[in-house]
């Protein structure tokens, strides 16, 4: 009877982990994705614009003048959802993505247990470009109160020229803020059965930290 020589395990491994190591190297050389995939933290700053809060809320802890700190992280390597070619929306859902922000020791901040946060681009579309972050589920130190809560965070820049995008592509840079309009600004907003009130400012300083 013909005797079939199994090949010692051991040989077997030592040959194919050099294969599988250079399969490994190439894969991370010749992926994009892993190349390019990174947080990007922009901090910002911003003056209070004006302060709605006819419930008082807030009971007079922010007032129009403030000032409101903090910062904002988004994946590069997200997808755009959006079939629009003029359009890209990119929705994070983990707690590394989202937006913090402070006025007067209070934190407005994306819940990092339950994150829908979007960041979409608008070019040449509608006559404009448009560069919006919308923050749906959020912390607030001070908020409305009620079955049908609901605390937003959103910043919208605006530019009727049109020059501000090239395209719908994430960007790895903070926005010039010289070439856009703050018509809306950052917006902290939060409503509920007892009433609502919106913060309004307009962000004077944007930077790339990270």
């Amino acid at each position: 009877m013909r005797t079939i020589k199994l090949l010692n395990p051991t040989i077997l491994f030592r040959t194919l982990v050099p294969w599988l190591s250079v399969a490994f190297v190439a894969g991370l050389v010749w992926n994009p994705a892993i190349v390019s995939a990174r947080p990007i933290r922009i901090e910002i700053s911003a003056t209070v614009r004006s302060v709605d809060d006819a419930f008082n809320i807030l009971n007079g802890a922010v007032a129009p003048g403030d000032v409101v700190t903090g910062f904002y992280v988004y994946d590069s390597s997200a997808q755009d959802s959006n079939p629009l070619e003029q359009v890209g929306d990119y929705w994070y859902d983990t707690a590394a993505s989202g937006i913090r922000l402070k006025v007067n020791g209070l934190r407005f901040v994306t819940d990092p247990a339950n994150v829908s946060f979007l960041f979409e681009l608008v070019n040449n579309y509608n006559n404009l470009d448009n560069y919006l972050l919308r923050s749906y589920n959020n912390l607030f130190d001070v908020s409305a109160t009620g079955t049908f809560l609901m605390n937003t965070i959103s910043w919208q820049l605006d530019d009727p020229t049109q020059t501000a995008l090239s395209s719908t592509a994430l960007p790895n840079k903070a926005p010039i803020l010289s070439k856009w309009q703050s018509v809306f600004g950052l917006d902290i907003m939060s409503s509920g059965d007892n009433g609502f009130f919106l913060i309004r400012s307009d962000v004077t300083s944007a930077v790339r930290i990270r």
